[in-house]
């Protein structure tokens, strides 16, 4: 019988392990894809006087900031974000659905409901947002660095 459950924790294990790696490499494509876009975005959401929509926000920052430089400020934090965010989502997720199976009295995953994987679904997420708030806000800092400094410039001491 004990060898039976010995196995049975090496099987959740790699399970979890191999979730955790594909949560990270989901992490680190999901950035790398996305963050010129989360870049434009965030600099329209921080200072909408500044731009004439986002063609006008994209023009200015590639003239100003350069490609990598403008498009891709805020990539490191944003990385580490996400390989954190997902990584934790991913592991997290198998045993949520675990848990909600305990809790459901339901025999295994593949018959949960679809209201029971949803709250795995939630469950998970509430853990990987402790992972990702205080990165999502230094990756904002850093997109929104230039003008951020132009603004403390133009501001008049009284």
């Amino acid at each position: 019988m004990a060898h039976g459950s010995s196995s049975n924790i090496d099987g959740n294990l790699k399970s979890g392990v191999i979730d955790f790696i594909a949560g990270s490499l989901g992490g680190i494509a999901v950035v790398y894809v996305g963050q010129p876009l989360d870049t434009v975005k965030v600099k329209m959401q921080t200072f909408p006087q500044l731009y004439n929509g986002m063609y006008d926000c994209l023009k200015r920052t590639l003239k100003n900031d350069g490609f990598y430089r403008g498009l891709y400020a805020g990539t490191t934090p944003a990385i580490m974000a996400n390989v954190a965010e997902n990584s934790v989502l991913f592991a997290a997720y198998g045993y949520c659905q675990k848990f909600v199976c305990t809790l459901t009295e339901t025999e295994s995953v593949d018959q949960l409901s679809t209201l029971g994987n949803a709250s795995a679904g939630f469950l998970a997420a509430f853990f990987s947002s402790f992972t990702l708030c205080p990165t999502e806000l230094i990756k904002c800092q850093l997109q929104a660095m230039r003008e951020v400094n132009l603004q403390g410039s133009q501001t008049t001491v009284r």
